[in-house]
């Protein structure tokens, strides 16, 4: 039993019963950064021929003119999002230099630091707190929503400025602004309608979103004619960075008063970065906070739950419940104990060290099931770990793929590299077990004259075995929706062109292909031509595909010679393939968010639809908040995007017409 969970880096993605986390973890393990703690070099040692490597980064500019918020951030909501999400790297005032910071292979930047704050598009900061910088070890935050994000950059930018700053900015824009610009900065002041151009709305949300505060600064310093003079001499540069911070507090900030609460409570409030608690931990999968802290008791603590049978049956009142804790994933504390008759568990006198990590798992008809994994604290002496077991079945038709990406690249004239990552479902409420110990519970097949088959955590002989006509995966399944990936790579020969036909055994629903622009080029009737896309700086065609039931083939004809512009890999080893796979990590990420952007987008579509019949302001702007993140992840063309986006403002505009 405990050979299953011996590390639990490689098994985090098991024990974890959560579909989302489950894909997640899987990706970010992969490439190293789940987190924003674990270091890449740590989990993948560079094979020999690493730096042949090649990865064009053609970085493409992202338009920032439609990326801003629908209502004014939130900033004291921001302050309690920043210090759970941001604070372990960031600092918990923004200095770089929280408990996690110097775990990390770069510097964290000091969102504190004028010289970062002035230069900080409040655009561009949601685009990589929505998006991450995976290059930089930060990951992105799915789990926030569209207005949480704006109001944790908010926050942040708050972190840089002083109350006092900006109630000396305030006070000099009444004297050097107001009249033009009106008292509140909405552009209606006494001496607007004299000017040949209408003055700035300052309040306007899109407005200061797109603007730094070098932006803001310019214009004090240079002026913008005809109508607004240059300030460059009437006022000190400190005089004008404080305009400029008080202008930034019109659209991305609460109110004056709140701001100056934040600030004040912040700087009473923060600990030392070394008395930051190990559990603020960037969470971007929104991952369930313990329970409510409790006092402990010198070190130690509790660790109690329940088990409950998904399926539906009875819970045996003899299991044996096994709890270990792990400190830099190595497990360095085990106890067990019976569970009761009424399905609960407790461990006493638990030593909850700083930081540790619990999961609690038992076994029941030959099949292990875990506890989500928990992070001791300091402020938490009681910890929670229920766990929910499953019958089983031997039924394999339960399992079904999601969706299928594929990732097509040459690494030679004559050898092409398939690279697969199946995402499934198991759409029963049981375990799908083996018919007998040792057989597949899942078969797949491969196309004739595939080689050099490898796993990303497996060997054939181990885990996955060879079939006649592919290979099977003896794991059991449990019941979810996406909670099953197998991601692993063949090669084919290639001579200037190839006709990949791969028969389908287990339903899919959507299909992804991948290939690095400049290379391959990929046709087939089953597919649609997505385009170019951008996944961290290196361009990829994308082409996407519908249903294929289990008897069809799925058949594309591929022909091109190595690229310049794309990916070059070098070896056929299990090093190279990790390696390989971390690269793809980037594309499969960007591909499964794509995808997922594009299934929104219709039912966007009929979302709008319904809309005529019952049309409400805080529906249309649902609606345009969804559109906002299809568009912002690449789902949605520029075009596409611009005119529905004016089709439901224009709705919306209406609406507050009639009220």
């Amino acid at each position: 039993m405990r050979a299953i969970i011996t590390s639990l880096r490689q098994s985090l993605v098991r024990l974890c019963n959560k579909p989302k986390l489950a894909w997640l973890g899987l990706l970010l393990l992969t490439l190293g950064v789940a987190g924003c703690s674990f270091s890449l070099a740590a989990d993948v040692t560079p094979p020999p021929g690493a730096s042949d490597i090649a990865i064009s980064r053609t970085q493409i500019a992202t338009s920032l003119q439609d990326v801003y918020p629908l209502v004014p951030p939130d900033v004291n909501n921001g302050k309690a999002i920043y210090e759970e999400k941001c604070a372990a790297c960031h600092g918990i005032r923004g200095d770089g230099d929280g408990p996690r910071a110097a775990q990390l292979p770069n510097p964290v930047p000091a969102l504190s630091n004028l010289e970062v704050a002035r230069q900080a598009v409040p655009a561009r900061w949601f685009l990589i707190v929505t998006n991450g910088n995976l290059e930089r070890f930060m990951p992105p935050f799915p789990s926030l929503s569209d207005s949480q994000r704006w109001d944790v950059v908010a926050y942040a930018l708050s972190l840089s400025t002083s109350a006092a700053t900006i109630e000396q900015g305030a006070q000099l824009y009444q004297e050097y602004c107001a009249a033009c610009h009106g008292r509140e900065g909405k552009g209606d002041g006494p001496q607007a309608e004299s000017l040949s151009k209408p003055p700035t709305n300052l309040t306007d949300l899109a407005f200061g979103a797109a603007k730094s505060g070098f932006d803001l600064y310019s214009s004090l310093v240079l002026g913008m004619p005809p109508a607004m003079p240059a300030f460059g001499e009437q006022l000190s540069d400190e005089q004008r960075w404080a305009i400029v911070a008080y202008l930034q507090s019109l659209t991305f900030t609460s109110p004056l008063e709140k701001l100056q609460d934040a600030a004040a409570q912040a700087t009473l409030e923060a600990p030392l970065s070394s008395e930051l608690p190990a559990t603020a931990l960037p969470t971007p999968a929104g991952t369930p906070e313990p329970a409510a802290p409790t006092q402990p008791s010198s070190g130690k603590g509790l660790v109690k739950g329940r088990v409950s049978n998904g399926s539906g049956g009875v819970v045996p009142d003899n299991l044996t419940i096994t709890l270990e804790g792990y400190d830099d994933f190595e497990a360095v504390f085990t106890a067990t104990t019976t569970l009761k008759s009424d399905a609960t568990f407790l461990l006493e006198d638990v030593e909850m060290q700083e930081g540790r990590v619990f999961v609690a798992y038992t076994e029941y008809s030959g099949v292990t099931y875990a506890s989500d994994v928990v992070v001791a604290s300091s402020q938490n002496a009681t910890l929670e770990l229920p766990i929910i077991i499953y019958d089983t079945t031997t039924d394999p038709t339960v399992i079904k793929c999601d969706r299928l990406h594929l990732f097509l690249d040459l690494l030679d004239e004559n050898t092409l590299r398939v690279v697969q990552l199946y995402i499934m479902s198991n759409t029963s409420n049981k375990t799908l077990v083996a018919e007998q110990a040792g057989q597949p519970t899942v078969r797949f097949k491969l196309p004739v004259g595939s080689s050099n088959l490898q796993f990303q955590d497996g060997v054939l002989g181990e885990r996955y075995i060879s079939t006649p006509d592919g290979f099977g995966d003896t794991a059991s399944i449990r019941p979810g929706t996406g909670n099953y990936q197998v991601l692993f790579s063949f090669t084919m020969p290639y001579n200037r062109k190839l006709d990949l036909v791969q028969p389908v055994s287990i339903p899919i629903d959507a299909l992804v292909v991948l290939v690095p622009e400049g290379g391959l080029k990929v046709r087939s009737t089953l597919l649609r031509d997505e385009g170019k896309r951008d996944a961290e700086g290196t361009i990829y065609h994308m082409y996407s595909g519908s249903s294929l039931s289990v008897g069809e083939e799925l058949q594309i004809s591929i022909s091109g010679q190595p690229g310049t512009g794309g990916l070059s890999l070098s070896g056929g080893s299990r090093e190279s393939l990790m390696i390989g796979l971390i690269v793809f990590g980037f594309a499969f990420i960007f591909a499964g968010i794509w995808f997922y952007r594009h299934t929104r987008l219709e039912e966007l579509e009929e979302e709008e639809q319904a809309l005529s019949a019952s049309e409400s302001e805080e529906a249309i702007i649902d609606a345009i908040i969804a559109l906002d993140d299809l568009y912002q992840s690449g789902g949605l063309t520029a075009e596409a995007y611009q005119a529905r986006r004016a089709e439901l403002k224009e709705k919306l505009k209406a609406l507050k017409g009639k009220a």
